[in-house]
């Protein structure tokens, strides 16, 4: 292997380990100026941003719509998260084998149940440009609302997560008017879903552009059978569910419009299905007036998906069995439009979850609370039901996780 190709093999984890050097010798020599609270958050407190901050903050009337959004946003994600996720739950409950967990960790972590594996860099940098912007919008708005910002920082919890903040004079912020708390908590989320879109469009138009202009090539993929009708014509053949096909009359394939393109024949006729263990399955299609939209399309009786051959842990620009041709500039392009892809999801999943209110951290169980504070005028009432929400809303996001497929399964 030639220095060229260890180097575009191994980037990701070559530039996260300069990363990794640059973060620790700043940590070493900038100890001393690191707090711990809570035993789990490491924080370097700067006044690095609150300049731009500030000059951000001086289009009030933008800002002030922007904010207003925001809270819009965060009670439409609210009930559209209650709308799409307690009927998965269902799902979950009632068919825990084959309705996957509708929750996942992003780590850079490969093969691990329960968590989206991410290229270290990739990570990384989504993360710091996601968790940045967020905090940032908070300050901003709150300059706008005339609330003092202490300082700006970042640091680690729990010595390798990354995070930013900002510090309001709480005094300030407690005496703001509801709403302007409102728009305050909600800025950052809110940011996070712009930024997580935009760079979704990006993605996708880049993307198109790197198929359109054959800067991308597509490794084969294969067909996992889950399932096959008895007394169909895959069943006749002696074809069983958890077969893996390789090849549709003799061509492998690399995307499912193309191995569906091979399955397209006329009922009557005859497809060729090869197993990875070589056998060869003849199968004579059907029509099947419940399924074909035209008399010209043929049934042959599963169900099944369609997989990447090998260990594909983490998700790949275009798709998992795509790869760039030929040297730099493909590469490149293609490098960062994989950046652009993790930027999005994580940015997206970012601003959703911390809409929501959970575990008692996020944004979302401020936002909940001071919603309910319109109609709940007792303080301890507030506060309780407030609690409440939180604690549904918690069970319900561990439900969603690997953890309630086991539950579920062992019920």
């Amino acid at each position: 292997m030639s220095l060229e190709s260890f180097f575009y093999a191994n980037e990701n984890n070559i530039f996260a380990l300069a990363v990794f050097i640059i973060i620790v010798a700043f940590v070493l020599i900038n100890r001393k100026r690191f707090a711990v609270e809570g035993k789990v958050l490491f924080i370097y407190r700067t006044k690095i941003g609150l300049k731009v901050m500030g000059r951000l903050s001086r289009y009030r009337r933008t800002v002030n719509i922007f904010g207003i959004l925001g809270v819009f946003a965060a009670v439409g994600s609210i009930a559209l998260m209650v709308w799409l996720l307690v009927p998965y739950l269902g799902a979950m409950i009632s068919h825990p084998s084959t309705t996957p967990a509708g929750a996942e960790l992003v780590l850079p972590v490969a093969g691990v149940p329960g968590i989206a594996g991410v290229p270290i860099l990739y990570w990384l940098l989504a993360l710091i440009i996601a968790v940045a912007l967020h905090e940032a919008s908070h300050g901003v708005v709150a300059l706008s609302k005339k609330i003092k910002i202490k300082s700006s920082g970042f640091g680690f919890f729990l010595a390798f997560l990354p995070l930013a903040f900002v510090e309001p004079n709480e005094k300030q912020f407690s005496k703001a008017k509801r709403f302007d708390r409102l728009k305050i908590l909600a800025a950052g989320s809110f940011t996070n879903v712009i930024l997580g879109v935009i760079f979704l469009v990006v993605y996708i138009l880049l993307s198109n552009y790197l198929v359109s202009v054959h800067a991308v090539s597509f490794s084969p993929i294969v067909l996992n059978v889950l399932s096959v009708v008895h007394g169909g014509p895959a069943y006749n053949a002696n074809l069983t569910a958890g077969t893996t096909i390789t090849q549709i009359n003799g061509k492998q394939f690399n995307s499912s419009t193309a191995a569906e393109s091979y399955l397209s024949v006329n009922p009557g006729q005859y497809v060729n299905l090869t197993s990875s263990s070589g056998t060869v399955y003849h199968i004579k299609t059907a029509y099947n007036a419940s399924i074909n939209t035209t008399s010209t399309h043929s049934y042959i009786g599963i169900g099944g998906e369609y997989v990447c051959i090998g260990n594909q842990f983490f998700i790949s620009p275009v798709s998992c069995n795509a790869y760039p041709n030929g040297g730099a500039p493909p590469q490149i392009v293609y490098w960062f439009d994989g950046l652009f892809l993790w930027i999005s999801f994580i940015s997206l999943g970012l601003g959703l979850a911390n809409f929501l209110p959970i575990f008692g951290i996020t944004d979302g169980c401020k936002i909940v609370n001071e919603l309910l504070g319109y109609v709940v005028k007792d303080k301890k009432r507030l506060i309780g039901l407030t609690n409440i929400i939180i604690i549904a809303f918690s069970a319900l996001f561990l439900l969603l996780t690997p953890l309630g497929t086991l539950l579920f399964s062992a019920l």
